[in-house]
C-alpha cells in the first residue's frame, strides 16, 4: 500500500543525512516525488537487470540482496538494515540494477526516482563525499565476507557469518548484543554457503556453549568477543 502522507515523508527524509540542508524548492520536489510502501516477507522490490529507476529508503525491517546468474544459481550478497538507503552501486552510470532486492522480513520503504536522487546529491560536494564513504563501507563488507566466509570449514563459515551479522545489525543490550530482526536458517545457510543441517548443528553447539541464544528466529549474542572476526 502506497502513501503520500507529507508529514510522514518529511520526518523520514530528516532521518537520512543525504537530505539535510535542502532548500524549500528541492525539499518540496523530494516530497512530491516520494512514495512509501509496505512489502510482505518474500516480496521482490526489484530484480537483477531491471531498469535502475528507483532509490529506496528502508524504514523498517530487513532486505536481502541477491544476484542471479544465467545458471539460476543465486549469490547471496548480504542484508540491508533499517535506516539505510539503497542501492548506491551504479549511481550516475548504470541503467540496470546489479542485484535483486527481496523483503527478508515484512518491511516499510520509501522510494524516489533515481534521477532525482542523483540530481540532489550532485549539487553538494559533501553529499558526494557521503556517497563515496558509504560505497567504501559496502566494499569493505564484501571484502570481509570474502576473507572470512570462504574458508573450507563449513562451521567456521557459519560462525564468521554470525560475526558479520552481529557487527552489521546487532544492538547492545547491557552485556548482550541482540539482532532485533528474525534471521532464518535458510538465509544463514545461503550467507555461509553451507547446508541447513550444518547451520543447525553449529547453532546447537553455540547454544550449548552459551555463546548465543536463538529463539523465535532471533539471535542474542552472549559473548560478543567470541565472535570478533580474526579470533
Amino acid at each position: 500500500m502506497e502513501t503520500n502522507d507529507r508529514a510522514k515523508k518529511q520526518r523520514i527524509t530528516s532521518e537520512y543525512p543525504y537530505f539535510s540542508v535542502l532548500d524549500n524548492e528541492t525539499q518540496g520536489l523530494l516530497i512530491e516525488n516520494m512514495y512509501c510502501r509496505s512489502y510482505k516477507k518474500g516480496q521482490i522490490l526489484f530484480f537483477t537487470d531491471d531498469k535502475r529507476d528507483r532509490i529506496f529508503f528502508l524504514n523498517k525491517g530487513l532486505v536481502r540482496l541477491e544476484r542471479s546468474e544465467e545458471s539460476a544459481v543465486y549469490n547471496f550478497l548480504g542484508v540491508i538494515g533499517e535506516k539505510r538507503l539503497f542501492p548506491l552501486l551504479g549511481l550516475f552510470e548504470s541503467e540496470k540494477y546489479y542485484f535483486s532486492a527481496v523483503a527478508a522480513t515484512d518491511i516499510e520503504v520509501c522510494y524516489i526516482p533515481a534521477v532525482l536522487f542523483e540530481k540532489i546529491v550532485q549539487m553538494d560536494v559533501w553529499k558526494l563525499k557521503l556517497i563515496t564513504a558509504d560505497l567504501n563501507v559496502l566494499l569493505k563488507k564484501q571484502v570481509r565476507r570474502i576473507q572470512y566466509c570462504t574458508t573450507s570449514k563449513a562451521k567456521q563459515r557459519v560462525k564468521n557469518t554470525l560475526a558479520i551479522l552481529m557487527e552489521d545489525l546487532g544492538q547492545q543490550d547491557d552485556d548482550r548484543i541482540i539482532i532485533p530482526h528474525p534471521i532464518m536458517i535458510n538465509d544463514l545457510s545461503k550467507l555461509s554457503g553451507t547446508t541447513r543441517e550444518t547451520v543447525g548443528q553449529t547453532l546447537r553447539e553455540l547454544v550449548k556453549k552459551r555463546k548465543i541464544i536463538y529463539e523465535y528466529k532471533q539471535f542474542t549474542f552472549l559473548d560478543g568477543d567470541y565472535f570478533k572476526l580474526g579470533k
